[in-house]
């Protein structure tokens, strides 16, 4: 029996495995196609049994026809092999940053350069001359190596104990379950390069030379398939960029169990302004963020913690568009950076060692906050101080027209008198309104049919030129809400009456206590020109702009509302609009009240 009667069936054990082990891994992982690990150990099984096939075919052919057929597919496996193997190896060591569009080709390119060189060796001879077909115990070819075998072999050597020094030192500097992952590749990669050196040096008495490099690529992917399902070792990039791709309009980034960054999407290119972070420990690139940081290291399983951070980063206008026209961070020609206030969601990703961070970009949402600050603070100081003036000279103008009996001074007096009333309690209000931004609120138990009842003869009279119609409800409407929320029905019946363009506007309020699912509803409905698009946004928006708002009135409508647990609707009507508020009742278990007869003024 000689060395072929082993290698042979070894070769096509080998080209079997790698078969059945990336259909296994196909079958138990969710692989996305498109991260590098992925397209590398791809690259890697459908090299090696291609590699691994070929040459066992080549071993049993009997003609010298077949046997150069069958060894132009052996270079192509050889070929698949040599480039996919760095890709898989760098990825892994956490080093993807290494392979940049320059060197890629070079590194995965040469070795595909040298495939197609070997298949078209007769037209050059670089590769091998001197062809020949030696019959024996077994029939072999014999053949001259050119200079083009001479140098793949240097090559390959060169690159294999590059990528094999890189993985060692990325073993060193990492931990658990990263770190047997990391072994587990070193050991995949070693295998082969001793198998090829081996081949070289050692050559059977009697037989022709075997090379046992293909047997070893099919152990390597046998031993990366083991670290794949043992170590989840693709979930991190897989998972991840899925997760990325539904996390497109906010800044992603994954780190590895290792405190790697791993993947980063688009958006997120615009948080380093100096240099790509994949690849790089989360120390170094979040390292103004200690905070943020200890978030990820004690990252829990399950759930979520959120993390504010203030970073310098690229204006979010000069990043728009595709990569050509977006930053080059490696670039020398950088604008400077702006600062902005993020809210990071800090979480791990579910079935694997990898921390997800979801950057949500507050910067607008705090600014909006600090001028409401800032106009609490007129209100409560500067105005509250002019309207105790105006209040003063009132009291004044009272006594010394006690004894007139003209009935339009009096109203007159009873009009500015309200109005100062209801400007102090505004600036009383003003500050409450400033603890909704803080996320603490005072919760108090209104009747809302009585809320509503003030505030329409209020303004029927403020406002005696306004139709305006009221129903609501005989018995209380009781709700849980914010102490501010009166102004809320302030402002809705306010901006209605303000914002018409009719001599006598025309206002329907209606309050239904028993509007199903135990809620009551606000509707207020005027004859005015409608409401434009940005105040529409303004009012039934999650996260109102100050900026975008026509006044503070409908701003706080909103947040009132939404903080009290409640909702705003806005619907156009054939003349008008019809503002809608939905509020949850305190004790769904009351008897339902029952509306009043109409009023009309």
């Amino acid at each position: 029996m000689t060395v072929l009667t082993y290698v042979v069936p070894l070769l096509v054990l080998g080209g079997a495995a790698s078969v059945g082990v990336l259909l296994l891994v196909l079958w138990r992982r969710s692989v996305t196609v498109g991260g590098p690990e992925i397209l590398g150990f791809l690259g890697l099984a459908v090299g090696a049994t291609v590699w691994s096939w070929s040459y066992a075919l080549q071993l049993r052919a009997s003609t010298l026809p077949a046997i150069l057929g069958y060894n132009n597919l052996l270079w192509i496996g050889t070929g698949i092999v040599g480039a996919s193997w760095p890709i898989f190896a760098f990825a892994i060591a956490g080093d993807d940053q290494w392979l940049t569009r320059r060197r890629l080709p070079i590194v995965s390119g040469v070795p595909l350069v040298f495939a197609l060189l070997a298949i078209s060796n007769p037209a050059h001879g670089l590769i091998y001359a001197d062809v020949s077909l030696v019959t024996g115990e077994a029939v072999q070819s014999t053949v001259t190596p050119g200079i083009g075998f001479g140098l793949f072999l240097l090559w390959s050597f060169g690159v294999n104990t590059y990528v094999l020094w890189r993985l060692a030192r990325s073993f060193l500097r990492s931990t658990g379950v990263a770190r047997s992952r990391r072994l587990a590749v070193f050991a995949a990669g070693l295998l082969p390069m001793i198998a090829g050196i081996g081949s070289v040096v050692v050559r059977p008495v009697g037989d022709p030379p075997i090379d046992f490099t293909p047997v070893m690529f099919a152990v390597t992917t046998v031993l990366t398939g083991v670290a794949i399902t043992r170590y989840r070792l693709l979930d991190s990039i897989a998972v991840a960029q899925d997760h990325i791709v539904t996390h497109l309009s906010d800044p992603v980034v994954i780190v590895d169990g290792d405190g790697t960054v791993r993947a980063a999407n688009e958006a997120a290119d615009r948080l380093f302004a100096t240099a790509d972070p994949i690849g790089r420990p989360v120390e170094e690139v979040f390292r103004s963020q200690p905070e943020l940081v200890e978030a990820v290291s004690r990252c829990p399983n399950h759930g979520t913690a959120e993390v504010t951070v203030s970073l310098d980063v690229a204006d979010p206008a000069d990043s728009a568009g595709d990569a050509e026209a977006g930053i080059a961070l490696d670039s020398e020609e950088t604008t400077p950076p702006v600062r902005r206030t993020f809210t990071t969601s800090v979480g791990a990703l579910e079935r694997t060692s990898a921390t997800v961070l979801v950057f949500r970009d507050i910067t607008e949402r705090r600014t909006a906050e600090r001028r409401v600050e800032v106009l609490n603070r007129v209100l409560r100081h500067d105005l509250r101080n002019d309207i105790a003036v105006v209040d003063g000279y009132l009291r004044l103008l009272r006594e010394e027209l006690d004894d007139c009996d003209s009935a339009a001074v009096a109203d007159a007096l009873d009009v500015l008198s309200a109005r100062t009333d209801g400007m102090t309690e505004v600036t009383e209000q003003a500050a409450l309104a400033e603890s909704l931004a803080d996320g603490e609120p005072d919760v108090r138990e209104f009747d809302l049919a009585a809320v509503v009842r003030r505030r329409v003869e209020q303004a029927r009279t403020e406002h005696p030129e306004v139709r305006l119609e009221a129903t609501v409800p005989d018995s209380a409407v009781p709700i849980e809400a914010v102490s501010v929320f009166p102004s809320a029905v302030d402002n809705l019946i306010e901006n209605a009456i303000e914002h018409s363009d009719r001599d006598r506007p025309h206002l329907v309020v209606t309050l239904d206590g028993d509007a199903g699912e135990g809620t009551a509803e606000l509707r207020v409905a005027d004859d005015g020109p409608g409401l434009p698009p940005d105040d529409r946004a303004v009012l039934v928006g999650e996260e109102p702009s100050l900026e975008e708002a026509n006044g503070l009135g409908l701003w706080l409508i909103n947040r009132i509302v939404r903080t009290s647990g409640g909702a705003v609707r806005v619907e156009d009507a054939t003349e008008g609009t019809a503002i809608t508020v939905r509020l949850p009742v305190a004790d769904p278990s009351r008897e339902s009240p029952k509306p009043s007869s109409v009023q009309t003024t």
